[in-house]
Parts: C-alpha cells; structure tokens; sequence
C-alpha cells in the first residue's frame, strides 16, 4: 500500500511564491513570501526573495536588509551575495566594497552568473576594463542569449570610449529583447555621441512608434533634434518627456537647455531653477545651464557667480588647469604676480581679454598663457605684460612656478563685468594691430578711397551638422557680394580653393584675397586685414571676434549665445557690432536677404573717415 507524503505548507507557499515573482506579479510574491517568515522567521530563502521583491519595486535598502538577514541565517549562498551586490549598486554603494561582495559569492560558487555579471560592472566602473571584458566574453560564449552580458557589455565599451563598438551590443539586446525602450536609449546615445545624427533619426522613429509615450525614448528624441539644431521640433519632445517624468532633473535641464536655444528665455530660466531644486543644488552640469539661462535673461549676477560651474560639466568642453597656486578672489594683488590662464576657444579668450588692461592696473606682474598664436598677437597688444604659451602637461598641471595667484580669464568678469554699466564703462578697443602692415594690405586696394571695404567670413572649420545649420556656403554668401558696388576682403581662415575660386571666378572686380595673409595662425596678419575694412559680416566665428575687439563695426550671424548676449540684442562685449539671428525653422541662406537689408541701413551715409582714422591715415 503506497504511503502519501505530509503536505508542506512553508515549500508550497515559496513555490507560490515563485510563480508570481516569475510572472511578474512581484506583491503576490511578496505576501508570500512575508507568509512563510510568520511560521518560519529564519528561513533563508524566504528572507533572499522578499529582499529581491523590495529591489524590484525600487526599495534597494530595505531589499539589502533582507537579503543581509538571509545571509546571517546561511551564509553559503553564492546567489545571496550576488543579489546583495545587486541592491548595493542600486543605492549607490562604492564600486570596491560592490566587488568584494561578488568574490565573496564566486568564492562560494565560481560559476555564478549574477556574481560574474555584477563583478564585470564593478570592475567596469573601476576601469578594470579588460578583466570586466574576459567575464562578460565567457558569459557570452556560455550563453548567447544572455541579455545583462550584452547590455553591460555595451556599457564597458561607452566607459573605455569605444563608443562605436557599443553600437553593436546595443543592436543585438534589441533583437534579444525587442520590447525594452532601454536598449534603444542606450542605441540612441552612443549614436549621439558620435554624431550619427542620420541613423540615429530612423531607430528614434521606430522607437517612439514602438513605446508611444515612453518618456527616455522621448528624451533621446529631444536631444538628438537639438543637437541638430531642430529646437522648434526638439521643444515638442522635450516638454513630452518632461510632463511624462516631472521629478527627473536631466529631462528638465534638457527642456530649459532648448527652450534657451530657441529664444524662449524667461521659461528656460524657470526650468533651470527647477531643475537645479530637483537635483539637490549641487550637480554642477545644472549649475552651468542654470548660470546659462541667468546670463540669458540679463542677471549678471547670479549668472557669473555659477560661471565657474562650467569645469563641473563634461559637455561644456573646457580645460580645467591645476594649479598649486590659489586662485585670485578679489584681494589686493599689487605685489603679486598673476597668472591668467584660457580654459576654451580663441574666440572666448579674445573676447574676455577685453578686461586684461583692467588686470594689469591692479597686479604687480600679469602672465597670460594661451595658444602659441594668441599669445603673439595678445603681446602685441599688452606690452606690459608677459603672454606666452600654456605651460603644462597632459594632466593640465602646471609646470612653471613664476606666479603667485592665478585667475581664469573667462572669470574674471567677476570683478570687472559685473553689470551692464561695466560693460558700458569699460575702453574699447583695447586691443591694438600692426598699423605699417595693415596700411601696405590697404595700399594693395584699388578704388578704397571711393569704396567701403568689407571683410566678410560665412563659416568655421569645423562643419559638424549640430553647428552647420548657422553657417554659410560660398555661393550662399554671394548675394552679398551682388547686393552692392563695394571691395569684398576675404576673412575666412581656412577657406579651400574651391571658395576661393568660386569668388574669384563671379566677382573677379570686387574680391580681394591676400593669399599672403595666414588668417588662422598669424592673428596679428588677420587683424591688420581686418583693421582695414570700413564694416565686417562674419558667422559666429573667432573672424567676428576679431572685428569687435577692433571696434570695426560688424554684422555676427548665429544661434544664441548667452555669455556673448547677455541678455540684449547686441553683444555688450563688443559696441560696434550688430547680432543677427538667422530663422530657427529655414536654412541660413533664406536669411541672407535679411542681412543685406541690415548692411544697406549701417552703410547708408558710408565715409572712409572712421577706416582712415583706425589706421593713422
């Protein structure tokens, strides 16, 4: 006669409990599994799922708790210590303790999954990445269908800046897993950061068809349009994602970033305050956009006083220098020698050294240290002080020790552009050009007495699609060339043949090019050209620069810009010039007609008189 096993109540609640966790439904576990710890309060494995139910429902301390607790009952569980590591990486635990708790499991049992996948994110995290890469590639060999492998796998590759190669493991999580938006997020930044901009728009739109209202897809579909400067579109996906998630900071700053860039200010400026509240007031990538969006708005005050949040930022591109030496606050600096260092482009640098002469007052001895060809033509112009190129190696320290204080040139606006009547005070032009040389480039001119000269430039060397849309071709540019009977300098460095043929071949009587003159390394050839035009029109390049430390009176054509706008039409930094906004919905060239119109009204009543007096003739 066959006998029937007693009914176990504790096993027949866990599998239950089981079952729903498997299928989701991870409450219904939950209640069982706190059922069986009312009979069996020390039951290990009881204790290790209901620590893994509270990690799936977003309490990764209450989870480790648990899970703690299981282990104190059977501490030879390598999947416990495993899922510890899980919830200790979820409330942001230390990457070193994260991988001591995975060797503890692996000591336990060498072959375990989770333990390994955890391990290879810890050591990934700690840029270990070749031994993150020799686990991850055996997990995979091991099972091909392993998902977390090819997902952290493609995230070890972003980490070790091999962002092209993460594609691929992105693209087959997506085939693993079609259903996840968080692959194709992931897709859509590698793309981002490469600036794939085209590929990137066809698996976007597959995306938001596939996850209508999925607030992440929605945010990669904001960021992508902006970096293509497609902002009128890029606000409809920005607010989208936003109003789906209101509490995440970086969809916020996203909003208030294109809504900045699109010109609708006042709104940018309350988003960033936002978002600077969500994020605790001490991201420094917030702190920066919010510093943005004050100098948008005109508050110079609260704008420079987060100026400096820039270094914080990985996207704002800057070198941040180290020095041994503290940095000047403002104190007494007349025995002191001060180095002034640049952390951006030739423009900004040109731009904020408008304010050395002001320097040079207070200090006792002021080194600057720029690029090898802006600390000739910055020579040139402050003869009092020393200006050089930067002294440091490639960990940005430096390596001479002739100073006492230093001071960030863009940062110094702190203590000498505080408000708009500083700008409105300060001396212009401060900056000065060889006289002898630009008077020989003028001689070379036939009909310049008669005729206004006007240098003109329509782009930069750097043609990337995000910054393009602002700029001009050759034959976009020549309407303005035919609108008028007038000498037409040639500004723009780096120019290739074919422009220059283009010009030569349809305006052989107006175009002038000084194919002697190195407009992008010899600065003070490229001032003494400039020097000599009557007016400049010029793409928001280092050539536009270049006009308004000269005080040669300009038309600057670009996006927004609210460290050189500060908030007015015109640049404060630069008198004489005019800021012209191309359409945000229409290419460049349908707004060249809108610039002739402008150059038509400034050179109306056109004398040589300002030209000649510039030059000393």
């Amino acid at each position: 006669m066959a006998t029937q096993s007693a009914p176990n109540p504790v096993r027949e609640k866990m599998l239950k409990g089981l079952a729903f966790q498997q299928a989701g439904d991870v409450r219904q576990a939950q209640r069982c599994y706190k059922q069986v710890l009312k009979k069996a309060p020390n039951n290990a494995d009881a204790l290790n799922l209901l620590g893994v139910t509270y990690r799936q429902l977003g309490f990764p301390k209450r989870a480790m708790e648990y899970i703690q607790k299981a282990i104190a009952a059977n501490n030879n569980q390598a999947p416990f210590y495993a899922n510890l590591a899980r919830a200790m990486m979820d409330v942001g635990t230390d990457f070193e303790s994260l991988l001591l708790v995975c060797d503890k499991a692996l000591s336990i049992n060498p072959k375990e999954r989770e333990a390994r996948n955890m391990k290879a994110i810890a050591l990934t995290k700690l840029k270990r990445f070749e031994e993150a890469e020799l686990i991850l590639q055996s997990l995979i060999v091991e099972d091909p269908e392993y998902l977390d492998a090819y997902q952290n796998y493609g995230m070890l590759l972003v980490d070790a800046d091999k962002t092209e190669h993460a594609i691929t493991f992105f693209t087959k999580s997506i085939l693993l897993a079609p259903d996840s938006p968080n692959n194709f997020v992931q897709r859509a930044r590698c793309r981002l950061k490469l600036q794939q901009y085209e590929p990137s728009q066809y698996e976007l739109t597959e995306a938001l068809e596939r996850f209508p209202g999925n607030s992440d897809v929605e945010h990669e579909a904001a960021r992508l349009l902006f970096s293509m400067n497609e902002t009128a579109k890029a606000i409809i996906y920005a607010r989208q994602c936003f109003e789906g998630d209101p509490r995440n900071f970086h969809k916020c700053v996203t909003l208030g970033v294109v809504l900045l860039m699109h010109g609708e200010h006042a709104e940018a400026l309350e988003m960033m305050k936002l978002a600077h509240k969500l994020s605790g007031g001490s991201n420094e990538s917030v702190s920066w956009n919010l510093s943005l969006a004050y100098l948008a708005n005109g508050d110079l005050e609260n704008g420079w006083r987060l100026h400096r949040s820039r270094f914080g930022d990985p996207a704002a591109k800057v070198t941040r220098r180290k020095f041994e030496v503290p940095a000047w606050e403002g104190e007494d600096i007349s025995g002191k020698r001060v180095l002034v260092w640049a952390d951006q482009g030739l423009g900004d640098a040109l731009k904020a050294g408008t304010m050395l002469p002001q320097l040079i007052e207070k200090a006792g001895k002021v080194i600057v240290e720029v690029s090898q060809k802006g600390a000739q033509f910055m020579q040139h112009s402050f003869p009092e002080a020393e200006c050089r190129p930067a002294q440091m190696n490639a960990d940005f320290e430096a390596t001479t020790s002739d100073f006492d204080v230093t001071a960030n040139i863009s940062d110094l606006v702190e203590f000498f552009r505080p408000d708009l009547e500083s700008f409105r005070s300060a001396p212009c032009p401060v900056y000065s050009f060889e006289k002898d040389r630009a008077r020989e480039y003028l001689s070379r001119l036939q009909g310049y007495g008669d005729k206004p000269v006007i240098g003109f430039s329509w782009r930069s060397k750097n043609l990337a699609a995000n910054r393009a849309r602002y700029y001009l071709s050759a034959p976009a540019i020549s309407p303005i060339l035919e609108s008028r009977d007038a000498i037409f300098v040639n500004l723009q460095y780096k120019a290739v043949p074919k422009e220059i043929e283009f010009f030569q071949g349809r305006f052989p009587e107006k175009f002038r090019f000084f194919e002697d003159v190195d407009l992008f390394d010899d600065l003070l050839g490229a001032a003494a050209l400039t020097a000599i035009c009557d007016f400049v029109v010029s793409a928001n390049t280092s050539v536009a620069d270049m006009a308004g430390i000269l005080d040669v009176p300009s038309i600057r054509f670009g996006q927004e810009e609210p460290a050189l706008l500060l908030g007015q039409k015109n640049p404060p930094w630069y008198p004489s010039m005019t800021y012209m906004r191309p359409y945000k919905d229409r290419p460049c060239a349908e707004f060249v007609p809108e610039i002739i119109a402008e150059l038509d009204r400034q050179l109306e009543n056109w004398t040589p008189e300002p030209r000649n007096k510039r030059l000393g003739l």
